[in-house]
């Protein structure tokens, strides 16, 4: 059962590798750093007196250096309205608080507007699309960072146990425009994630999979890879 759970689906990513290539970033050859990642997440959604609408909570502290460093902390309240079990509207507000190293701590605050529509299953697989736009703060300086997150993700059952579901998505970050504080126009970062679901119950689940992600800086482009663990719960 152990090595069946970990088996590779090739039908299922076969069907949304043309997902992964058009989110795939090509650049020129250069030096690039790479690091080891461990990333914790806590999802809890409820509902709110108001007919259809939503709060949410997350919580992602995350470590660096093969988790010998805690690189970053995220803080992401939201509320958000249901058209109908398929389409979503979200508002929300982030708040990170990233430790680099040999570097004082950093804060950023972040409002943002977030649209989501679950297709119908194709194949077996059901496709759903997340489109984020930022509104990014740093302390210490006054200009606004806008930023476009567009992630596309894909799940199908394992045919291992009707528990478990193969997961894969590809988010792309893009700039708007530069600031002062280092956000350049144009391509910031892709995350590319592999996983595995499992369901606990209809109002439980955890997902944990190999995310990589590569971000696209002034100097050396960095890559990461991240073993990422995701615990959801509604309400």
């Amino acid at each position: 059962m152990l090595m069946s759970f970990f088996r590779f689906d090739h039908i299922f990513f076969s069907r949304v590798l043309f997902m992964f290539v058009l989110g795939g970033l090509s650049h020129a050859v250069a030096d690039t750093e790479e690091d080891g990642r461990y990333w914790f997440s806590v999802y809890t959604q409820g509902k709110l007196p108001a007919e259809n609408f939503y709060w949410s909570m997350d919580t992602h502290p995350r470590w660096r250096d093969e988790g010998q460093h805690f690189d970053q902390l995220i803080l992401r309240p939201s509320v958000f309205y249901k058209f109908n079990p398929k389409a979503s509207v979200w508002l929300g507000y982030d708040t990170i608080i990233s430790h680099p190293p040999s570097q004082s701590s950093q804060r950023e605050n972040r409002l943002w507007q977030q649209f989501q529509y679950q297709f119908d299953e194709v194949a077996n697989v059901t496709f759903t699309s997340r489109t984020r736009l930022e509104q990014r703060r740093r302390e210490d300086f006054q200009d606004v960072g806008h930023r476009l997150r567009q992630m596309v993700r894909a799940t199908t059952p394992s045919g291992v146990h009707p528990s478990l579901s193969w997961v894969a998505f590809n988010e792309l970050f893009i700039n708007l425009n530069q600031t002062e504080w280092g956000a350049r126009r144009g391509i910031d970062q892709n995350r590319l994630f592999v996983g595995a679901n499992w369901k606990f119950s209809d109002f439980s689940n955890v997902e944990t999979g190999y995310l990589h992600q590569f971000i696209n800086t002034r100097t050396v482009d960095r890559e990461n890879h991240v073993l990422m663990t995701t615990f959801r719960f509604n309400f």
